[in-house]
C-alpha cells in the first residue's frame, strides 16, 4: 500500500505538476515567452512537493487516486481547448 503511494505521488506529482506549467506558461502576462517558461518551471517544483505532502497526509489512497484524476482531466481541457493547444 505505501508503494503505490509512492508512486503515486512521485508520478501523479510529475504529471500534475507539468499540467500546471502548461498552463501557467500560456496565462502569465510576461511580454517575454522565455521568463513565463522560466517562472512556470520554477513554481512546477513547489507545486510537485506540495502534492507529494498532500498524498502523505491522511486521505485514502482512492480519495487521492480519484482527486487527481479530476484535477488532471480539468487540466488537460482547460490547456486544449480554452488555452488552445493542439496535442
Amino acid at each position: 500500500m505505501k508503494i503505490i503511494r509512492l508512486i503515486t505521488a512521485i508520478l501523479g506529482g510529475y504529471l500534475l505538476s507539468s499540467l500546471l506549467t502548461i498552463s501557467l506558461t500560456l496565462v502569465l502576462p510576461f511580454s517575454n515567452k522565455a521568463e513565463s517558461v522560466v517562472l512556470a518551471s520554477m513554481l512546477s517544483f513547489t507545486f510537485w512537493l506540495l502534492f507529494i505532502l498532500y498524498s502523505y497526509s491522511s486521505i485514502s489512497i482512492k480519495k487521492l487516486l480519484i482527486q487527481l484524476a479530476v484535477v488532471s482531466i480539468l487540466l488537460f481541457l482547460i490547456n486544449s481547448y480554452f488555452l488552445e493547444i493542439k496535442a
